[in-house]
């Protein structure tokens, strides 16, 4: 875990290797997963805003490197224009791009199979490799965390993939999931896009 919603904020980090992810707890109780943070993505911007306490949970999913900023170096950073101000406003956009299309996914008037399928092919997308006509997805995510970005259970997301599966249109090698039929993948999402 690198910090809990509600923690206080105090900084910010520059993600340098690695992959996080950014979860929201809903009024419920339950966990959404909203983004997907990279290298050269910044955890915490909120510290440029003022913000005293952390409005996301962010927990690294694979071995990560970041450097941390203090809320000083934040608000020097926002006085003084540089290349690093121009990259917090262009991981902003990023993530108010990533947010919308998060909205859109739970908004879509569509079932778990095509929701699952529209975010397939955005992974595929922004964490695919080609390989033999078929795209890799590098990052391992378990049927829990894309629930969490469904808004589903692990277990309806499972049989979702198993459904998938037998369609032939994705597989699963060595724990990451390889899209076989991206055109088929197209068709069920329709609704989504």
């Amino acid at each position: 875990m690198i910090f809990e919603q509600g923690d206080p904020q105090n900084g910010c980090y520059l993600v340098c290797e690695g992959t996080a992810i950014l979860r929201t707890r809903t009024a419920t109780g339950r966990r959404l997963m909203i983004g997907i943070i990279e290298p050269g993505d910044m955890l915490g911007v909120g510290s440029f805003l003022g913000q005293s306490h952390h409005e996301l949970s962010a927990q690294a999913i694979t071995a990560i490197q970041a450097r941390y900023l203090t809320r000083a170096a934040c608000e020097r950073l926002l006085q003084e224009p540089s290349l690093l101000t121009g990259k917090l406003l262009a991981v902003r956009a990023k993530q108010i791009r990533y947010l919308q299309r998060h909205a859109q996914f739970l908004g879509a008037r569509a079932g778990v199979r095509e929701r699952l399928a529209a975010l397939l092919l955005e992974l595929g997308q922004r964490f695919g490799q080609e390989s033999q006509g078929a795209r890799q997805i590098e990052l391992k995510l378990s049927c829990e965390l894309l629930g969490e970005v469904l808004d589903s259970h692990r277990s309806t997301v499972d049989l979702e993939l198993i459904e998938l599966r037998r369609r032939g249109l994705i597989a699963r090698t060595e724990g990451r999931l390889v899209i076989l039929d991206e055109a088929g993948l197209w068709e069920l999402a329709r609704n989504v896009f």
